[in-house]
């Protein structure tokens, strides 16, 4: 008699396996060993009520089918139309051909492969190749034509798509001009067209620091980053110049600022993980930072580590005008500071602490947030 093991204790049981390190290997507290592959078969099973271990087999399957596409792409270009995953009710591979013929030829393809017994081939009116040219030519006359305008291209369709704002703007235009879009083009009115949505903000990696907090300009609200202002003036991130605006790197201060042109500065920082973000929402100030107090920093070399304020009187010898007002952490064991971690964000919770300032030891001392006053911005909290 045969035993079926239910399909949720089979997930769990799936994800206890993630979890179970390999013999011999010794991992910290924040490092997680994951199968990606079956990691994201769970996700699939889930989403299309399916077993692991047949979700795992169909994403498996993706490499080949991508190569089969490719192949089909080149080999079969003035036929050819496309072919799309069908995901419900069956599981099928869907390919698009202009000719009658194609079926035949697509058997010589595939030969042993194991999309043979999924490949569903159907007939179509347009190639891709003749898609692709109208869907330029569709995104040209729209630019002619002063409309803002994005385009694709649906598969299972068969025909290209210009998405605009205004459907009536277009017509209009497209009808004063006498001008028609190519027949396999399909109008699409959307709310909204793509737009570049590349954030920065605090614990990122500069060129030769860390960013801090995302700041703004208290008179005008222009928006940027901060790092220490003992780190180089020049700075960049993904290779984007960072304009240098000011900068204080005396007494109790050592702070710059940079705007961000290309980027969206929004109030988070990255922490505890690569992809990980928080919110910051509050500052917390010197004075209202006690001994004992367990703070958290990001920095692009040593990552995320915590400690405890051990001073907050500490006076550091550079620069040589230091005042006693660097805040000391510790932690027995763990490394605090490193080489470009200057400029990092101190923080608890969701609130700003402090600027990395610099490492004494394992050790690491900052720059109490509330000094970042003198450059004429705060720290972005909304």
């Amino acid at each position: 008699m045969t035993t079926l093991t239910p399909r949720p204790l089979l997930i769990l049981i799936c994800l206890a396996a993630l979890a179970i390190p390999a013999q011999g290997q010794v991992f910290g507290p924040d490092d997680r060993l994951e199968d990606g592959l079956l990691r994201d078969a769970l996700e699939y099973a889930a989403d299309n009520d399916v077993d692991p271990v047949e979700a795992q087999r169909r994403l498996e399957l993706q490499p080949v089918i991508g190569a089969l596409d490719g192949k089909l792409a080149t080999d079969e270009d003035a036929s050819y139309a496309g072919l799309f995953i069908q995901h419900q009710p069956e599981y099928r591979v869907v390919v698009l051909f202009t000719d009658e013929f194609a079926r035949d030829r697509l058997s010589q393809h595939l030969g042993g492969s194991a999309l043979r017994d999924l490949v569903v081939v159907r007939r179509v009116q347009h190639s891709l190749r003749q898609l692709h040219a109208d869907q330029s030519a569709a995104r040209f006359l729209a630019g002619q034509l002063g409309v803002r305008a994005d385009a694709g291209i649906d598969i299972p369709g068969n025909r290209a798509e210009l998405y605009v704002l205004d459907r009536a703007e277009l017509d209009d235009g497209l009808d004063a001009r006498s001008m028609d879009l190519p027949a396999s083009v399909n109008v699409v009115q959307v709310d909204e067209l793509s737009a570049v949505e590349a954030d920065i903000y605090g614990g990122l990696p500069l060129r030769t620091c860390t960013s801090g907090f995302s700041v703004k300009r208290t008179s005008n609200g222009t928006k940027g980053i901060s790092t220490a202002a003992h780190c180089s003036n020049s700075q960049t991130y993904s290779g984007t110049n960072l304009p240098y605006q000011s900068g204080a790197y005396y007494s109790q201060y050592d702070v710059q600022w940079h705007t961000a042109p290309g980027f969206t500065v929004v109030n988070r920082i990255r922490s505890s993980c690569s992809t990980c973000t928080r919110s910051i929402t509050g500052t917390v100030g010197r004075s209202s930072q006690s001994v004992g107090n367990y703070v958290c920093k990001q920095g692009k070399t040593t990552g995320y580590t915590c400690g405890y304020i051990t001073d907050k009187s500490y006076q550091s010898s550079s620069p040589s005008t230091a005042t006693a007002t660097y805040i000391r952490v510790s932690r027995s064991g763990v490394d605090l500071s490193s080489g470009g971690d200057s400029g990092g964000p101190w923080f608890n919770g969701n609130n700003a602490y402090g600027i990395h300032h610099s490492g004494i030891g394992n050790d690491a001392t900052y720059m109490a947030i509330n000094y970042i006053s003198v450059l004429g911005v705060s720290v972005l909290t909304n």
